[in-house]
């Protein structure tokens, strides 16, 4: 578990300014009304608290009273998404961002990615996505080489292709026969076909789709992205402050998928993370080996994992 999904009471309340004061600017900026609602979906589903953001200081000036230096890179990674939820003074509130890390003494890539990406800089923040890879779509390497072959129909394997056409047959809402009903849902053909650039560069990806429940919508995609970054020991921030850009306020991340506006839920995003830090499995452990679930009830599943079914 992240150490902020543990933070209660005071401590709480003084993180909720912080992001107050990162959203206006230390009270430059009036307060959006996304901001307003994303700092109370933050404090109900991570802090378990009630709060009044109009009558929190919009000031750093309580920002020597988070003195883990794990819980300050923590609190910096989850303001990443601050700046990005309007288009309106991007680059003024992520400079805000930038400010508070230096009152901490923390500049890492997440930090610097967050101003960067505002100006059209991508590097940091993919430098700092490559490390959550592992977690999220498996080897880096053979994710790569399947994208690479797939124009070329040189990334199928009709063992993988089998195995998936046999979990068709497999008795409704197993994992398995969940699994091949989301290709279908999705008009995405399955693993193993010859071409299918994302079903077989992604499998990984998607399996934790259908376990978490989240769709390929927009706000699904980020949903899914919170969701394992709470579950697993990988850090996703970079990847989440690049998706809730591109979903958000239309600024490309990954120009693989196409860009939208209006598209986050700040209720439903923090939900995915209290869901996720709420699990007793992180199946997205390098290796973790799947197959062995695949003929099982998912929500039989899901209860084991400790996978709540409320917020799906």
């Amino acid at each position: 578990m992240k150490k902020i999904a543990q933070v209660r009471g005071e401590v709480g309340h003084t993180i909720l300014g912080l992001m107050k004061a990162v959203s206006t600017d230390e009270g430059k900026l009036p307060m959006h009304e996304i901001h307003e609602s994303t700092l109370q979906a933050l404090a109900n589903h991570l802090f378990h608290q009630e709060v009044d953001p109009s009558k929190l200081e919009a000031t750093f000036s309580a920002y020597d009273r988070i003195e883990d230096p794990e819980l300050q890179k923590e609190v910096l990674h989850m303001g990443g998404i601050f700046p990005y939820l309007e288009e309106e003074t991007v680059e003024q509130k992520a400079s805000a961002l930038v400010r508070l890390g230096e009152l901490w003494g923390v500049r890492d890539n997440v930090v610097k990615g967050t101003l960067a990406l505002c100006k059209g800089h991508k590097r940091l923040l993919y430098m700092d996505t490559l490390r959550m890879n592992k977690y999220e779509f498996g080897s880096t390497a053979r994710t790569t080489l399947k994208f690479l072959l797939g124009p070329l129909h040189l990334d199928g394997s009709k063992k993988i292709l089998e195995q998936y056409q046999g979990y068709a047959e497999l008795p409704d809402h197993t994992l398995g026969r969940t699994m091949v009903q989301y290709y279908q849902d999705n008009e995405f053909p399955l693993p193993g076909t010859p071409g299918a650039v994302f079903s077989n560069a992604l499998t990984q990806h998607d399996f934790h789709h259908v376990m978490a429940g989240y769709d390929t919508t927009p706000l699904g995609e980020i949903l899914v992205q919170a969701f394992d970054h709470a579950i697993s020991q990988g850090d996703a921030s970079g990847a989440i402050v690049g998706v809730v850009a591109q979903m958000q306020i239309g600024l490309v991340f990954d120009p693989s998928v196409r860009a939208w506006k209006g598209q986050f839920n700040p209720d439903l995003f923090f939900r995915a993370i209290e869901r996720g830090n709420d699990a007793k499995v992180d199946y997205l452990t390098p290796g973790y080996d799947m197959d062995p679930l695949m003929e099982e009830p998912l929500d039989e599943i899901r209860a084991r994992f400790g996978i709540a079914p409320e917020g799906r």
